[in-house]
Parts: structure tokens; sequence; C-alpha cells
């Protein structure tokens, strides 16, 4: 049986610290993304993304943690991505190191991804929140998301 898919209060917490690590790093074109790692109640490892072509937040928080992330919840402010472009797929180490739950801030909106980490996961047997602290998520995009505006 799954977890259920809706944000506790405690979501919110390690979501803001999400938020706040994610306010690092210069990774331009790429936006700034946060995340963390929870196990048993205890943050196990945090990371954002430094710049472009290096790893992801998530990827970041889990070599923070020193990859032992099973059964895990991961908080990140923007979905992990399904799409191989500098860096291999979030979603590929996320299910490959065991991550049970996934946290996230808002939906990847660039129409060149096309989304599709969320569905993913939840395909894999990951039980997957979306919309935890959005606004401050979408926030956190501001000038990525006008690149992307500008695009269309």
């Amino acid at each position: 049986m799954q977890p259920p898919r809706t944000a506790t209060d405690r979501d919110v917490q390690m979501m803001r610290l999400a938020l706040s690590r994610g306010r690092a790093g210069t990774p331009a074109p790429n936006p700034h993304v946060g995340a963390v790692l929870v196990r048993d109640g205890e943050v196990i490892g945090v990371g954002h993304h430094e710049r472009a072509g290096c790893a992801h937040a998530e990827v970041a928080a889990m070599a923070d943690a020193g990859y032992d992330v099973r059964g895990a919840t991961l908080y990140v402010t923007l979905e992990p991505c399904n799409h191989h472009g500098r860096t291999p797929p979030c979603c590929d180490a996320i299910l490959r190191e065991g991550v049970a739950r996934v946290v996230v801030g808002c939906r990847d909106l660039n129409p060149a991804v096309g989304g599709g980490g969320v569905e993913r996961l939840r395909a894999a047997g990951v039980a997957v929140v979306v919309g935890v602290c959005e606004a401050d998520a979408f926030g956190l995009l501001g000038e990525w998301m006008n690149r992307l505006r500008g695009a269309a």
C-alpha cells in the first residue's frame, strides 16, 4: 500500500529547507533547484544545482548522503528530470538508489523537456506528492521561467 499523496507539516518544513538550498549556486541557463533527503526523521543529505553541467540537486543530495538513501524521502523544489541533457535523468538515480518517496515543489514546465518525471516515478512505485510550497518553488525559478516564456 502506497503512502498518501498529500503533504504533511513535516513535508512543508523540509521543502522550505530545500528552497533555502536552492538559492545557492549559479546554474544559469538551468534553474535554481534545491533538494533534501530525509530518512527516519533525520536529514541525511542536502544539495543544490551548483552550475550547468554539474550534478542536479537530487544527485548532489544523494552524494552528500553517501548514496545510502534506500527508503528515504526526497524533497526537491522542481520535478526530477526524466530526460538526457548534459547529465543523465535524475529519475534514473532516484530509482536506482531506492528512494521511497518524492515530494515536489512544482512541475517542470519546460516544453522541451515535457516533464514526465512524476509519472515515471509513480509508475515505478515511488510515492510522489506534488505542489508543496508551490508558489515559493515557482518563485525560485524566476529567471529561468522568464527565459522559458521568452522562448515560447
